[in-house]
């Protein structure tokens, strides 16, 4: 073992509280270790060729593998700074590329802090020498990283600009690439939109913190996007985003005024949403500061309030809406604290007796228990589950004890298993995700997740939630395939005959669960890389896509949710064809849903025919609108 360096991946890394950003960053940087480790011993017959102590050499933690070796084991204990964060990915990218999947560890830290912290505007940047910055916007950008690249660099000319401290030096940035901002940010937008990979959620941070420094200029193109394109509801990260970053700008004000009206606008905004349930506007309500929404005038936790109370809501969105109105009150020290408290205890007693939701009253009661164990015990964050004498609550544990990674990794795996299944906060669902794919050990979590769903076939609310978690795992393996077609025929077996009943009616949460399925589906396979993936599982489910695309229209607009959810995933997993031959699949379903009645999957249909399918039978990527549309927004919307 040479000089010890091994040793320090052996560290327990335990998930005893979700919400710490240093726990989640430490567990992703062991995990990407071990995972290194592993390669070379496979590579190696057992043998280590670079100890994790030249890693953490290479990576700045000391002058040499010892030295660096026990730096590092002490920083895995107490937490990694952002510049070793920075310095560990650096490293990480030259010893094991496989792990550019993951996103690297800036930018899970990125997505996991709450903190208005400035220097995590560096992170994003790239070194690009003065000079070069205007050439680099106005060059054709190659593919995603090319834009991410060009984003970069204008942030870095936005931030060594306000380094300055003078009034004006960030407006004539703003000044000077004004044009190229406009272009800049259609084209991140675009890549936002994507299903859920790191440089989605890169782009999605780096508009946050562009419009950190130009938000007059960039709210207009914000809020078309989230008011007007078939996507626009992944926009709301990228505005909570912006909330976060932002302190005493000179846009403030302006900043606060606007989100409040979007946030009163936001119930709305659902109805017309692709994905009504996902509840990134209740992120951004949660997030907003006190000093915005203070007691008397409390806004943004009005707006959590109706959403708890909201009987079309789904299970997903009225428990972050209970978790985010307690974390405010509890964390924060609130002086309306014993209002909020009494708000809640009614909508415990609520959701115990499920008449809000005779199809999920699981659902509902497991937020009353996991709400009320928060309150009574005064915590922020339930990271300790209440015991439910409940089987389905037995086969989430079942499932977590299948999970197979290296010991000193079993009990943080585990617990982010349980938060993305048990966690009512959906902020903190997601954050457990993230961390897991950041990890590299997102295989192992997958196949858990795939036999949650195999033996939970009765709780639907609980499968929605496996399925929202494998759609994030971004594991493309035949396993993965297997099961989320199982899903997807699961929920078509609970619909059809609902739909071809004598009432013709399927409930809520039959509906719901086709669009999560699908949904799922496209967010899992419909990426670059996965072409052969995405084309075997639309080929294992072409039969429901087709029922729903070829639905006559009174009866469509029954299950509008999952038809919404059919025409992203034939947008995602739309597939090359030959010049002169029969056109593929997706798009003669899509020209097909481009008529329905629900406007919302006729629009979303109308905008992928506008691009995806290229004359010669190639499929653009989304980035591919922007040269359609000659970077003009929302064509087809």
């Amino acid at each position: 073992m040479p000089n010890g360096g091994d040793r320090i991946d052996r560290i327990n890394h335990d998930i005893t509280d979700i919400s710490s950003t240093k726990q989640l960053l430490c567990y992703a940087a062991a995990g990407q270790l071990e995972h290194v480790a592993m390669q070379q011993r496979a590579a190696n017959h057992g043998r280590v060729v670079l100890s994790q102590g030249r890693i953490a050499q290479g990576a700045g933690f000391g002058g040499n593998s010892r030295i660096a070796g026990a730096n590092l084991s002490a920083a895995l204990r107490n937490g990694l700074s952002l510049q070793k964060l920075h310095d560990l990915d650096e490293i990480m990218g030259a010893v094991a590329p496989d792990l550019e999947r993951t996103g690297g560890l800036s930018s899970l830290d990125l997505r996991l802090s709450g903190e208005r912290r400035a220097e995590l505007k560096g992170s994003m940047t790239a070194h690009v020498p003065p000079s070069w910055t205007r050439k680099v916007l106005q060059d054709p950008p190659a593919g995603d990283v090319g834009v991410l690249i060009q984003a970069s660099a204008l942030l870095s000319a936005f931030i060594s600009a306000d380094k300055l401290g003078f009034a004006g030096s960030v407006a004539r940035i703003r000044d000077r690439y004004s044009q190229e901002l406009d272009v800049l940010v259609r084209r991140l937008i675009l890549i936002s939109d994507g299903p859920p990979t790191p440089r989605n959620y890169d782009a999605q941070v780096l508009i946050g913190m562009l419009a950190s420094y130009a938000f007059e200029q960039m709210q207009e193109l914000l809020e078309d996007e989230l008011r007007d394109s078939p996507l626009g509801f992944r926009v709301w990260r990228a505005i909570t985003k912006l909330v976060r970053l932002s302190g005493q700008e000179a846009h403030a004000d302006a900043l606060k005024r606007w989100v409040r009206l979007l946030v009163m606008d936001a119930e709305e905004l659902r109805k017309r949403s692709l994905y009504p349930g996902r509840g990134l506007d209740l992120e951004l309500a949660i997030s907003i500061p006190d000093a915005w929404s203070p007691p008397g005038d409390d806004w943004a936790g009005a707006a959590l309030l109706a959403r708890a109370r909201e009987h079309e809501a789904t299970i997903r969105e009225r428990g972050t809406a209970v978790m985010g109105l307690w974390q405010r009150a509890i964390s924060r020290q609130r002086a309306d604290q014993e209002q909020t408290e009494r708000h809640l205890r009614e909508l415990i007693a609520e959701f115990r007796d499920g008449k809000s939701r005779p199809d999920a009253p699981a659902g509902l009661n497991w937020i009353a228990a996991t709400l009320e164990h928060s309150m009574d015990r005064r915590i922020a964050v339930c990271n300790e589950f209440p015991d439910v004498d409940q089987q389905w609550f037995r086969r989430v544990q079942e499932a977590a004890d299948k999970i197979d990674v290296p010991e000193h990794l079993l009990k943080g795996t585990r617990r982010l298993f349980w938060h993305m299944i048990l966690q009512n906060a959906g902020v903190y669902r997601r954050h457990a995700v993230e961390t897991v794919v950041t990890s590299g050990w997102n295989e192992p979590v997958a196949r858990a997740l795939g036999s949650l769903l195999k033996y939970e076939t009765d709780e639907t609310w609980l499968r929605i939630r496996a399925e929202f978690a494998l759609g994030l795992m971004q594991n493309q393996s035949m396993p993965v395939l297997k099961d989320l077609t199982t899903a997807c025929e699961h929920a078509y077996d609970n619909l059809r005959p609902a739909m071809d009943g004598p009432d013709g009616k399927p409930s809520r949460t039959q509906v719901i669960e086709m669009h999560s399925a699908l949904f799922a589906v496209a967010d899992c396979f419909g990426v670059t890389g996965a072409e052969d993936r995405a084309r075997r599982i639309r080929t294992n489910i072409e039969h429901i896509l087709k029922y729903l695309a070829e639905m006559e229209p009174g009866r469509g607009m029954i299950v509008a949710g999952a038809t919404r959810a059919a025409a992203y995933a034939l947008t995602m997993t739309a597939q090359p064809s030959q010049p002169g031959g029969p056109p593929d699949l997706s798009k003669v379903l899509l020209e097909k849903l481009s008529r329905h009645p629900d406007p919302v999957t006729a629009r979303l249909s109308r905008w992928a025919l506008s691009f995806r399918f290229a004359d010669d039978g190639a499929i653009r990527p989304l980035l591919g609108a922007a040269v359609v549309e000659h970077d003009a927004p929302h064509a087809g919307g």
